[in-house]
């Protein structure tokens, strides 16, 4: 059952300046049509979980925070065949209004403490799943120093309003988004989940070529009281490879470079 939207408006105009008894309304509920029905639901052809993937991280409260509220916002998201993906678009902007704490976030190279941080960690797992679930790489952006915990070449940063992480659905059939973290704890690592579910089309596995064009990293010495050391890393190229395969044949590979900036080691100095 629900409301006519129409007819509820027509009827309540006439109330509003009315006073006490007089300023009530009865409205009968309807059969009305829902906008999507189980026969649509049907016809998207979600049947399976096509991707999984998962990244790990070490015992962090903010993380906890960030990637379980980036999580709860896609989880469930539907994907149409044809529609693209906005993950800035999705999860809003990261914000302590919105349930975002501040963390570590990678900015002019070194690493500060900002809201969101850690949810490019969602978007890494998720630009993954979607990898694997052999949807089209529409928009996604490395981040600029390589982070061990994720794999090398095959991650994502995000900014809103800047970086995006965007995918296409180029299938006939419709994709689900699952995701969820399994949170941190002192003495145990903090776990996050993304699976795709639709209709398998491809099986996609994935390569890389070797480590080149190395990077060195110099030495910063910063002052500021916000600073945070920082080890250095080494910058470099690698290519990643994803190939498509049905009933046993290659359909057909795709190449991306993925190019990381050399990090500086940063040492904090008190002002003289």
């Amino acid at each position: 059952d629900g409301i006519d939207p129409e007819e509820l408006a027509t009827r309540l105009i006439p109330v509003l300046p009315l006073q006490g008894a007089d300023r009530t309304l009865t409205i009968q509920a309807k059969l009305v049509d829902p906008e999507f029905t189980t026969e649509d639901a049907k016809k998207l052809g979600i049947k399976q979980r096509v991707s999984e993937f998962v990244t790990y991280y070490p015992y962090s409260p903010y993380r906890d925070i960030n990637q379980s509220e980036a999580a709860r916002r896609i989880n469930g998201h539907l994907i149409k065949p044809g529609e693209t993906f906005s993950f800035n678009e999705v999860v809003g902007p990261r914000t302590a209004a919105a349930g975002f704490v501040k963390g570590n976030v990678i900015s002019g190279g070194v690493f500060k403490m900002d809201y969101g941080g850690g949810v490019s960690q969602v978007a890494t797992t998720t630009f993954n799943a979607a990898f694997f679930a052999g949807l089209d790489d529409v928009e996604h952006h490395p981040h600029s120093l390589y982070l061990s915990r994720y794999p090398v070449g095959r991650e994502a940063t995000v900014s809103y309003g800047a970086l995006d992480l965007r995918f296409k659905n180029p299938y006939d059939t419709g994709i689900v988004i699952r995701a969820w973290v399994d949170k941190s704890a002192p003495g145990r690592q903090g776990a996050m989940h993304v699976q795709m579910y639709g209709t398998k089309v491809y099986e996609v596995t994935a390569g890389q070529s070797e480590r080149r064009n190395f990077r060195t990293p110099g030495t910063r010495e910063i002052s500021s009281p916000t600073c945070s050391p920082q080890s250095p890393i080494t910058g470099f190229d690698i290519d990643i490879y994803r190939t498509f395969k049905k009933d046993g044949k290659v359909v057909r590979k795709e190449t991306h470079t993925t190019r990381y900036k050399a990090g500086d080691r940063v040492v904090c100095v008190k002002d003289d």
